[in-house]
């Protein structure tokens, strides 16, 4: 068995700026993917695999192996950087495999990275029923240099991605132009979440909400959002904010709900 595809890509008109790739691997799949002018970041959110990258001056590294959860409930993100200009081999080695693949154009080289779970920073965000756990896998400081990219648990009912706040306008160091890629999972899996995005926090009336159940993407190319998860079910979802300046915080809270984040 294996499955690929492409969840969201601006091609096909489903994102701006970033794209998503979903793999699905039996025990004897691989797959050979090139970068071209993308950069690529390898979650693995399921099973193990081996992944052989080949770099544009004919040299090769290679991560085995790379992932250690059952599913994206079982613990922290492990994820794997390719730079621009490569190829690499993606080969099962404990199944069932499922990872999702985040891209980004960039002209900027960095080394391939493998990130592992003991290495990614974890941060207790918000409070009362919006608080939730952010596990920060790639930060503004590196690998990848157009994306900053991690994932969120919420506890059942809990809100997340709140108080709604934007990151639309490049105005640093307060705000920055980044586009945000959301991927849902849910225990058990009946779930769903309504997402949101508004322009004017003056006029909330006019937000446009949609409900994501598990498996499904939510993009966010600009305004203010949240996500209300439904009760009775853990939420887990994978990120990434991307653009031309990374710069994680940079974003403006609605003026309206900016004293929750008080005392």
């Amino acid at each position: 068995m294996k499955k690929i595809q492409t969840l969201a890509s601006p091609d096909a008109g489903t994102s701006a700026f970033l794209s998503l790739l979903k793999m699905e691997f039996g025990k004897t799949d691989s797959q050979i993917l090139k970068t071209g002018d993308q950069e690529h970041v390898i979650n693995v959110l399921a099973g193990t695999c081996a992944i052989n990258i080949f770099l544009p001056d004919e040299t090769s590294m290679s991560f085995d192996p790379v992932g250690s959860r059952e599913n994206i409930f079982g613990g922290k993100p492990e994820m794997v950087y390719v730079p621009f200009g490569s190829r690499y081999e993606v080969i099962c080695r404990k199944e069932p495999f499922e990872a999702v693949i985040y891209t980004a154009p960039t002209d900027q080289y960095a080394p391939p990275e493998h990130v592992k779970p003991e290495q990614v920073q974890t941060i207790a965000s918000g409070k009362s029923d919006w608080q939730r756990q952010v596990h920060v896998a790639m930060g503004e400081n590196g690998p990848a240099t157009r994306m900053i990219l991690g994932e969120s648990e919420s506890p059942p009912g809990n809100w997340s991605s709140f108080p709604p706040h934007r990151h639309t306008q490049d105005n640093h160091p307060d705000e920055a132009n980044l586009e945000e890629l959301y991927y849902f999972n849910f225990q058990p899996d009946s779930g769903f979440i309504l997402g949101g995005i508004y322009d004017d926090p003056a006029a909330k009336e006019d937000a446009r909400v949609r409900v994501f159940r598990h498996g499904q993407i939510f993009d966010v190319p600009k305004g203010y959002h949240f996500l209300a998860p439904c009760p009775g079910h853990e939420t887990h979802y994978t990120w990434a904010l991307g653009g031309q300046t990374k710069a994680f915080g940079a974003w403006i809270d609605d003026h309206e709900l900016i004293w929750l984040n008080e005392g």
